[in-house]
């Protein structure tokens, strides 16, 4: 079996590990009434990913953060969804 390697920075803040959520879990949070919120962080340590963003969700009443990847799919398992540039928000 191989092993999947996924660049532990990308799934790592402040020297802790981020929980994971898809977008079928960000639906069945919708489904649930949960009510979230979502931002943008600019990846700055080196590497392919520098200057990318990745999506961070935060459940209200909670101090978990959550990170956006793909579902995972045998053999690769899942990957962290980076964006160039954040979408625009409006005011």
């Amino acid at each position: 079996m191989e092993q999947i390697v996924v660049d532990q920075k990308l799934i790592m803040r402040d020297g802790k590990p981020l929980s994971l959520v898809t977008e079928t879990g960000l639906a069945e949070w919708d489904s649930a009434g949960i009510i979230y919120t979502c931002h943008y962080e600019e990846i700055t340590h080196d590497g392919e990913n520098k200057g990318k963003y990745r999506c961070l969700y935060e459940k209200e009443g909670s101090n978990e953060i959550f990170l956006l990847v793909t579902p995972p799919s045998a053999p690769e398992g899942f990957s962290v969804i980076l964006f160039d540039h954040p979408p625009r928000t409006l005011n």
